[in-house]
């Protein structure tokens, strides 16, 4: 006995002090062997434990071992075993040529110097447990079998949990023998052969373990070779006088650094841990407008684009799309949240991480570009956020276009699947980072995402937080966009270098229409409604039976005013919702005997800002309609339309409203009859003109509050168009100008005690002034200098009728004890 052999002897008798097996078959005669022929096993690594194990289940069905020369003397220098996985993977990767086996070009040699000899290859695969998918603990799903190559450390965690039910399968024999007048050549033959025993090895994993998912192992070859990350590599190689060996192990840390590493474990125990989570601190996940998702994923590469919210919003549409039978997309994730432990759990649950900016990083460029257009060509599912990052406000951010544009990009360089961009709306009664959403918005600065802080955070979950939602928006189908776009994109050669314009211009239609379809697929709930009601108060306060009269008539404007078929406004009553609201903590009340007052404390007046925010773009039309009649009690109907027209672009751009300008008379007529029939307004039929209810009536009332959902965002406008005009025909530097209004704005909001710190945000004036520039309202001169244009000066400048004459004094007078020299609001041309 040789050396090797007594060592193994000793390993067997104590690796079978624990384990047990299951083999199959149970009788040799079902395998089929020769016995006057050579057996060489296949197994699929070098695993020790397996050869022990493989060893020992031979030396039990009276098969010749393993670790016996091969039994043809020329080939005797080799033991009967041969494992498919090389000694070092990444040098083979890196080989343009493979490094093919010297043992299966002796075998190939050898049987071609004797025709009349013959190898039997049976390839053997051990599996530790059962799939993951039937484990039921905990801790057996953690250290279950997998696609994944093991660490020493974990593959013996494996071995103690999972040993005593290993499963051993020995496949059909692989007979080979080499015919001397075939013209196919040596290497040739060893890649067939190579080929024929991997593939049988990966059919009994594919059926024992399910499809390997994981694209980490598969993928970071192929994407090193491909010719753009190539031309990258020398490109560095040059740059940073790098050889190219160098060059190309940075672009494989590159690699690592973003591909997912998605396992069934990984999904297993997030799948049960998302489902403790949902139980104790949700009361429930409401999915509407999915039916079409399995038809729609047999044709089509899907490309999931929700909104951003929550750090939970990954979790949550996993969660959702894995409870609908659907595969888990591949998420993109900030490289901020691949931190120690929790970055690994995201990683093996799909998510792949990017930098937030890698301009002037060709490499990575390339290697990220080239990982997206790979998932987009094999069809695997993606999810991304275009917003960029989570909303602090609550209203859907600017989308950002680089993830569309990789997609889009990587569609037309490769045009396999057809690509369907799918809007998800996310909606929370309450959010887990309300505090910190305040907290910024208040000027402090953001917390980074570290292990510690997010441990920290999780420790600190209390509450319930009742219900969310997720609603399917109306699928985007690329191939439309583009047909738009460009007639001849199908038969146009595509050079990704020099991309044309129809290419960026697809881009920006794709992701504004996201946007606009996001918020299609709004789902209205009790927080969203009570927050809208009594943010517009003057004290936040409303008496019990004027608010469930108000919650009714906004329920009515929101369902019936044909915004979209796929909005899902609450049925609940409105005392189903106060007391839904009352539950989550969230409303106040304080009982009276002719009726009892729901208030909103501090706290929650500056938090429920937010969930007003989710439906603003619902609310938007019938607010700006009741801002008409803040100072008018009666206007024809063109007037309305007229004004509205005025102010529309900019509301559009904010809240990616549905209507396009010449939509927009027709929704106007039909809302302004809804407010008819709830009473709001009056329709004068002679003179074509609407009416509000005399000053003091309950009609009145509930119109002016109205008109005070949309009237914060139109204060806004108003200031930056009055510092705007107040420069006269000078220009002034675009940031300035966003600072002095954000500055301007916190300071209204102080003097008139405005719970909103979004009444300030940066984002909401940056838009506003961006869209001014668009319609030629502003011009730039330089790079960033702005002045009124002719078109503005032009303009009929009604916005200050849709404002009240005190909200304009006030700002006017705060705008004259900031500049002495700012002109008074008048109705001259040049103010607005």
């Amino acid at each position: 006995m040789t050396i090797r052999k007594s060592i193994n002897y000793l390993a067997r008798k104590f690796l079978y002090l624990w384990v047990r097996t299951d083999v199959v078959p149970t009788e040799l005669s079902e395998l089929d062997i020769r016995p006057d022929q050579p057996i060489i096993y296949v197994l699929e690594t070098r695993s020790w434990s397996s050869l022990l194990v493989l060893e020992t289940e031979c030396e039990r069905l009276g098969l010749p071992s393993p670790l016996n020369p091969v039994g043809i003397a020329e080939l005797s220098a080799w033991y009967s075993v041969y494992s498919i996985s090389p000694r070092q993977p990444f040098k083979a990767w890196l080989q343009k040529q493979p490094k093919r086996s010297r043992m299966l070009r002796g075998i190939v040699e050898c049987l071609r110097d004797h025709p009349g000899k013959e190898i039997q290859f049976v390839p053997v695969s051990v599996f530790w447990g059962r799939p993951v998918s039937k484990q039921e603990r905990w801790l057996p799903v953690v250290f279950a079998d997998s696609w994944n190559l093991a660490s020493r450390v974990r593959k013996f965690f494996t071995i103690l949990v999972h040993g005593r039910d290993t499963f051993v399968k020995y496949s059909e024999v692989i007979r080979f023998k080499a015919e001397p007048d075939h013209d196919e050549l040596s290497d040739q033959m060893i890649d067939r052969l190579q080929g024929v025993l991997s593939k049988r090895l990966t059919d009994e994993r594919v059926a024992t373990l399910g499809p390997d998912i994981s694209h980490r192992r598969t993928l970071v070859r192929d994407l090193i070779l491909k010719s753009d990350v190539q031309a990258a590599i020398k490109a560095r190689s040059a740059e940073d006088n790098l050889t190219e060996y160098q060059a190309t192990v940075q672009a494989r840390r590159y690699v690592h650094e973003i591909v997912a590493n998605c396992t069934q474990i990984t999904i297993q125990l997030m799948n049960r841990g998302l489902s403790y989570f949902w139980n104790k601190f949700y009361s429930g996940i409401e999915v509407t407008n999915n039916a079409e998702l399995k038809e729609l994923a047999r044709t089509h590469e899907l490309v999931y684009v929700p909104c951003h919210r929550s750090h939970i919003d990954y979790l949550l549409l996993s969660y959702v799309i894995y409870y609908e039978g659907l595969a888990i997309p591949y998420i993109a994730a900030g490289r901020n949240l691949n931190m120690p432990v929790i970055g690994s759990i995201l990683r093996g649950g799909g998510a792949f991480f990017i930098r937030r900016s890698f301009k002037g990083n060709q490499l990575y460029s390339a290697v990220m570009f080239e990982y997206v257009a790979e998932l987009v060509s094999k069809g695997v599912a993606i999810e991304y956020f275009v917003e960029g990052g989570r909303s602090r406000t609550g209203r859907l951010l600017k989308p950002k276009p680089g993830m569309v544009s990789m997609t889009v990009r990587g569609f037309l360089k490769y045009r396999k699947k057809p690509v369907a961009f799918i809007p998800v709306y996310i909606g929370y009664e309450k959010l887990l980072e309300t505090k910190a959403y305040q907290a910024e918005l208040s000027g402090e600065d953001k917390k980074s995402e570290t292990f510690m802080n997010s441990v920290r955070s999780m420790l600190q979950i209390r509450g319930n937080f009742g219900k969310v939602s997720a609603n399917f928006g109306e699928p985007i189908f690329l191939n439309k966009v583009l047909d738009e776009q460009q007639d001849d994109w199908k038969t146009a050669e595509y050079d990704d270098a020099k991309r044309p314009e129809w290419v960026r211009d697809s881009v920006e239609t794709v992701s504004d229409t996201i946007a606009s379809r996001i918020n299609q697929a709004a789902t209205v709930n009790a927080v969203n409604l009570i927050s809208t009601v009594l943010l517009a108060t003057s004290k936040q306060s409303m008496d019990e039976a004027e608010l469930l009269k108000m919650l009714s008539v906004y329920q009515a404007l929101i369902s019936q005013q044909g915004y979209s078929n796929r909005v899902v406004v609450t049925q609940e009553t409105g005392a189903a919702q106060v007391a839904r609201v009352e539950a989550l903590k969230m409303l106040k009340r304080r009982q009276h005997e002719l009726g009892d007052i729901l208030y909103l404390d501090e706290k929650h007046s500056v938090s429920l800002t937010y969930y007003r925010n989710n439906i603003l773009h619902l609310m938007a039309l019938p607010s700006v309609i009741a801002c008409c009649f803040i100072n008018m009690r009666k206007l024809p109907e063109r007037d309305i339309i007229k004004l509205i027209v005025l102010i529309y672009p900019f509301l559009k751009s904010e809240l990616f409203l549905v209507w396009e300008v010449d939509e927009l008379p027709t929704a106007i007529k039909n809302m302004l009859q809804l407010m008819c029939e709830q009473g709001l307004l009056e329709k004068d039929a002679d003179s074509d003109s609407y009416e509000r209810r005399s000053f003091g009536t309950l009609e009145f009332a509930q119109l002016n509050l109205l008109a005070r959902v949309i009237s914060p965002t139109l204060e806004v406008y108003y200031l930056t168009l009055a510092l705007l005009a107040q420069s006269g025909t000078k220009t002034i530097p675009k940031a300035e100008l966003e600072k002095k209004c954000q500055l301007m704005a916190q300071r209204v909001a102080m003097i008139h005690e405005l719970n909103s710190p979004d009444y300030s945000d940066k984002n909401l004036i940056a838009n506003f002034i961006d869209t001014l520039i668009h319609i030629d309202y502003v011009k730039v001169y330089g790079t960033e200098d702005l002045a009124f244009s002719e078109v503005f000066e032009r303009a009929d400048q009604r916005i200050r009728l849709l404002l009240s004459k005190a909200m304009r004094a006030n700002i006017m007078q705060m705008l004259e004890r900031t500049e002495p020299a700012i002109p008074q609001d008048s109705d001259a041309a040049s103010k607005p």
